[in-house]
């Protein structure tokens, strides 16, 4: 993150009232982008085959540590977006960073990034997208935050389809809005505003 932004409060997981949310969400301009959370059956959460999510996307925390010394951070999360929605016309380009409004009132910087542009993510900090989406579930009471992944050895912590069904979502959507939001430290520096959805689809 460059040294100009990374003391703006738009690079944080900061409050908004709902009442802004909803004049956002008004705003909000052509389709919008589905990212579906590719998550195991509880029955599956013990599979490795690469193939159940076990140790990716949303679980990405149960994979390798970067360093022996250190678990990944449960709260760590990847989101991988589909080519098909990837193709689509209005996607955001790679590493042009983005203001997103979420759902349940929060707001932070985004990006697309990695190889070919398939990862959604937040500017200059990989666990705030965790950070909303499982609080929500840790609020809900569906699961309870682990301190060492490593040691999580039954997997109590790994976010389950069941987990999903009973808060309701299964996908995250993230659509552009008419409107632009200016770096409080640096007003000449604007940025499109997208909203951010936790929603139930049809995953079939």
């Amino acid at each position: 993150m460059p040294k100009n932004k990374q003391n703006s409060e738009l690079y944080k997981l900061m409050p908004i009232s709902m009442e802004a949310v909803m004049e956002y969400q008004k705003c909000e301009i052509g389709d919008p982008f589905v990212i579906m959370l590719k998550v195991p059956l509880d029955s599956e959460k013990f599979i490795d085959d690469h193939k159940h999510y076990t140790k990716s996307n949303i679980n990405v925390c149960y994979a390798a540590p970067r360093s022996a010394k250190k678990p990944r951070d449960w709260y760590e999360t990847q989101l991988n977006v589909s080519s098909e929605v990837r193709q689509k016309k209005g996607y955001p380009f790679k590493g042009i960073p983005f203001f997103v409004v979420t759902d349940d009132g929060y707001g932070f910087m985004a990006h697309t990034t990695s190889a070919n542009n398939k990862q959604f993510a937040a500017v200059g900090d990989e666990l705030i997208l965790g950070r909303w989406i499982k609080q929500r579930l840790v609020t809900e009471g569906l699961v309870e935050p682990v301190q060492n992944t490593l040691e999580d050895k039954e997997r109590k912590g790994m976010i389950t389809r069941e987990m999903l069904s009973s808060y309701g979502c299964n996908a995250i959507a993230f659509q552009k809005t008419s409107l632009m939001i200016a770096d409080p430290i640096n007003s000449k520096n604007k940025y499109e505003v997208w909203t951010l959805k936790l929603i139930m689809v049809d995953d079939e």
